[in-house]
This record gives structure tokens, sequence and C-alpha cells, in this order.
């Protein structure tokens, strides 16, 4: 597919200094690009960031969701290196959020472009397993899937509160719900399905470029058991404790987890 074509496909944004080394930020669950937009200010005067939106969400072609490749992990992982690939993002580091950093997870043992990795509140499987904690049961799944069906909106608002880890009726948490609530229902049962299934833990001995793992106290979606998990299998990862709570960090507390990504690029990048 020609650069074009993709950046139509998952409307891809370039921001930033042009000459800077690049940053693509990949977000998880919930939202299309504009998740970011409370982080980008601390980025843009040194780095070439990357935005793109999931297809089914934001700005992305509605008639590529059609597609049967989104009902897997694979398809959106394809996305994603496509996107590194036309836009020749070599010595990259990707930011990926919940199941995009499961996602940066497995592109980085595929593309040679991928130079480091910050995955922010990722999980590599958010399914319990004998000797792994991932958060999840089996029935657990099946009930958000199915409350999604019933009543997306509703599901949403109660949610949002909990993921942003912030209050009900907070600024952050109204702007989360809004954000999830402009998601298709179909969309997201879809997404969350696909999510649910991925499973990366087999790749972590392959991933050889250095990750920062950053994980917040009160994730409802990645506990501290998966988290720690990476850190232990992934050969050259740094793990940091943030102070904001809840799954969206870079929406809740965008100073914080700036600083924290920004403190790991500059020593990464000199290094």
């Amino acid at each position: 597919m020609n650069a074009d074509a993709v950046i139509h496909r998952n409307n891809v944004r370039v921001l930033g200094r042009t000459d800077g080394p690049a940053l693509l930020l990949a977000q998880g669950f919930g939202c299309d690009q504009v998740i970011w937009d409370r982080i980008l200010p601390f980025f843009t005067d040194t780095y070439k960031v990357v935005l793109f939106d999931h297809v089914g969400t934001g700005g992305a072609d509605p008639d590529a969701y059609g597609d049967a490749k989104y009902a897997a992990f694979e398809g959106y992982l394809a996305d994603l290196i496509e996107i590194i690939d036309v836009l020749e993002l070599d010595d990259a580091t990707v930011v990926g959020h919940s199941i995009a950093g499961t996602m940066a997870l497995a592109a980085a043992t595929r593309s040679p472009r991928i130079a480091r990795l910050v995955l922010l509140c990722a999980s590599p499987c958010y399914v319990n397993d004998e000797g792994y904690s991932g958060g999840l049961q089996p029935e657990d799944i099946e009930a958000v899937l199915q409350m999604v069906e019933v009543n997306y909106p509703l599901w949403a608002r109660a949610m949002a509160p909990e993921i942003a880890g912030a209050e009900p009726g907070s600024e952050v948490s109204g702007e989360l719900a809004e954000n999830m609530c402009r998601l298709r229902p179909e969309y997201v049962r879809d997404f969350l399905e696909m999510s649910f299934a991925a499973d990366v833990r087999q790749l972590l001995p392959q991933v050889s470029v250095p990750a920062l793992i950053l994980q917040s106290p009160g994730d409802p979606l990645t506990p501290e058991p998966a988290s720690l998990f990476l850190h232990s299998h992934l050969s050259q990862s740094t793990r940091v404790d943030l102070l904001a709570r809840g799954n969206m960090p870079h929406l809740s507390s965008p100073r914080e987890t700036a600083g924290a990504i920004l403190e790991y690029l500059e020593a990464s990048i000199r290094a």
C-alpha cells in the first residue's frame, strides 16, 4: 500500500520538528488520537511526533473498517508497522498505551525501524493464566462484552472515572466519557474482544530494544503483576511507577507522564 493510502486510512498526522527524533504515539482502548492532546506540548519542540487513528475511530477511513482484518490483533499490528514504514521512521520510539503497547511489543520483533519502546499501562496479556495475573477471568470478559452490547453509553460513563483515575464528575473523567461515547458500540465490542484475546508473552524474549514500562496505581485494566511480568521478561527494560492513578495518566497527569518519558528518552537517545 502506498504512503497516501496509509495516511488516509489511519488519519496520520506529523507534528513538531520534521528533523527531530521520531516519536510515534499509539493509543489503546477508548479514544482516538485526541487523547494525546494534553501531552503534545511537551514533545513537539524537540521531536517529530506522529499521531494516527485506529481504523474504526476518529478520522480514520470509515470504509476501511469493513475489512475482516480488524477482527484480529494482527490487523491493527499490520497498520502500525505500515505507518512506520511509509513514513520511514528510522530509529523510532513507539509510545504504546494499553493494547497499543501490546501491539508495539509485537511490532518491535518485526520492524528494524523501532529503536525503543515506551509501554504506558500496557499488558502482554489481559487474561489470568496459570502462574500469570492479567487481571481478568474469562467470565469477566463475557460480562464486559455483554454490558457493552446492552447499553454502551451507560457503561462508558460508568467506567470513565475508574479508567481515568479521577473522581466522577471531574473534568478529566467527563472528557474521557465524551471521547469514549463518540465510538460506535459495535466497534467497541469488537475492539475489546480483540484486545482481550491478545497474548504476546511468548514474543517477549524476542524484543531486543530498550523499553520503558510506566505503571499507574489503581489501573483497572493493567494490574501491577502484568507490568512486573513485562519487566522481568524484557531484557532491556526500565520500570517506573507513576503517582497518577488509573489507566490514562497521559490524560490525568500529562506533566508527570511526559516528564518520565522525556527523562528516559534523553538518556536513551544520548546513549
